[in-house]
């Protein structure tokens, strides 16, 4: 038979069970302890993580400007034996012929620069031949018109190897290329059959930082009436330098013994110095910097921190632009 429990009785399990207030307490105060170091060691790895990913983005519209153009610089005057007709105005007043650079120097902002060649290099879009004399008229009979738009639009030169004329085409088939637009008046030459007609490339670059002032643009603008294009987004300045072989010597030296911002003579240009700055995408909250000065009148280097804007400075030779 069991005892009744009398209230002075004490059971040794019951007074061992559970956690104090005072272990209780001390174990969430540990526990916000480790939450806090932890919430603080991602929010650093996804700051450093977003840091190096804008970082790398800036880096390659570096890269993706500088590709682009080293390319066309490298290629300016390509397959032009002399000045070409170009119409009045439509780079600068009082010019009107180009063969491979025109510069255009801004002692405020960005510089801009022209570049001219022929472009049949790519097997998509090969040159042809005049079948017959031509080049005074509204069109030309070719060979063929095998990569030509066939609603124009396209720069074309027509060239015997001692001259050259720019065009531009407002139709393509057949054997006949149509010539239209502002490129395609004033030529005085008729062209004799087996004259080379290829496409070219009439190229502007310039910084474009109105349309969207927050993020500057590098653009190319095709010079045939399309709208220009973006090619490097972020570029924040440009600016191009000359290095001349003024020379009197024939034919030149080639070495380049003057370096101006703005060149009177293009066919003196030996090398370009182009100077980008790059910024990245989005500014960090709560980053403080002295932005760059530009160039200017050649007045540089750029100084920049590495982090918000990088600069990125090459010397590419020029290779047809003189004699």
């Amino acid at each position: 038979m069991m005892r009744p429990q009398r209230n002075g009785d004490r059971n040794p399990r019951r007074s061992e069970a559970g956690f104090s207030l005072i272990e209780v307490m001390s174990a969430l105060v540990i526990l916000s302890i480790a939450m806090t170091a932890v919430f603080a060691t991602f929010i650093s790895q996804q700051k450093s993580f977003t840091v190096q990913n804008r970082v790398a983005e800036m880096q390659q519209n570096l890269r993706q400007a500088v590709e682009y153009m080293s390319r066309g610089i490298r290629l300016a005057g390509y397959g032009i034996p002399d000045n070409v007709v170009i119409p009045n105005n439509i780079i600068a007043a009082g010019v009107t012929s180009v063969r491979s650079i025109y510069a255009k120097d801004n002692t405020t902002g960005p510089d801009q620069i022209y570049i001219l060649y022929s472009f049949d290099m790519d097997a998509n879009q090969p040159s042809t031949t005049l079948t017959a004399a031509g080049g005074t008229g509204g069109s030309v009979t070719v060979d063929n018109t095998t990569g030509f738009l066939p609603g124009g639009g396209e720069l074309v030169l027509i060239t015997d190897g001692t001259t050259a004329d720019l065009y531009q085409t407002s139709a393509a088939g057949g054997t006949t290329l149509t010539f239209g637009g502002g490129y395609s008046s004033g030529h005085a030459k008729s062209y004799p059959a087996g004259s080379t007609v290829a496409k070219a490339r009439f190229d502007r670059y310039f910084i474009d930082n109105t349309t969207d002032p927050a993020h500057p643009t590098l653009m190319v603008d095709r010079m045939g009436g399309s709208a220009p294009q973006p090619l490097a987004d972020d570029i924040e300045d440009m600016q191009l330098t000359y290095g001349l072989d003024t020379s009197t010597t024939t034919p030149p030296a080639g070495i380049v013994d003057t370096w101006t911002s703005s060149p009177a003579t293009p066919s003196q240009i030996r090398q370009i110095r182009i100077q980008f700055l790059a910024r990245i995408r989005l500014p960090e909250a709560g980053w403080s910097e002295t932005r760059p000065t530009t160039l200017g009148n050649n007045n540089g280097p750029f100084t920049a921190d590495g982090y918000r804007r990088r600069i990125y400075d090459i010397v590419i030779d020029v290779r047809n632009s003189g004699v």
